[in-house]
């Protein structure tokens, strides 16, 4: 009885540490994915310059914590993906 205790108490402490980094990390791309839309879409439209679509991903960044290693790793994550050019990933590797 004291071992399936023991299993249900560490089942459940991994449920919850996953279920809070699994949130974190989903609102981060999420926080990202949005932005990235919403800066393309208006630089496009000529709503927005290359300049303000550079300091509104600081801010998504520092809002959302993104310290510069986190930074150096979302940059060569898009490098390997070999997707064309945005102004969303021009404003992240200016970050």
């Amino acid at each position: 009885m004291g071992r399936f205790l023991l299993f249900l108490l560490v089942f459940i402490i991994g449920g919850v540490v996953g279920f809070v980094v699994g949130g974190y990390g989903g609102a981060a791309a999420g926080g990202y994915i949005g932005a990235c839309k919403v800066i393309d879409n208006s630089v496009a439209s000529g709503a927005m310059t290359q300049d303000e679509a550079n300091a509104t991903i600081r801010a998504v960044a520092a809002e959302l914590g993104v310290k510069p290693e986190d930074k150096a790793r979302i940059i060569d994550a898009l490098k390997r993906t070999e997707q064309p050019v945005t102004p969303c990933s021009t404003a992240i590797e200016a970050m």
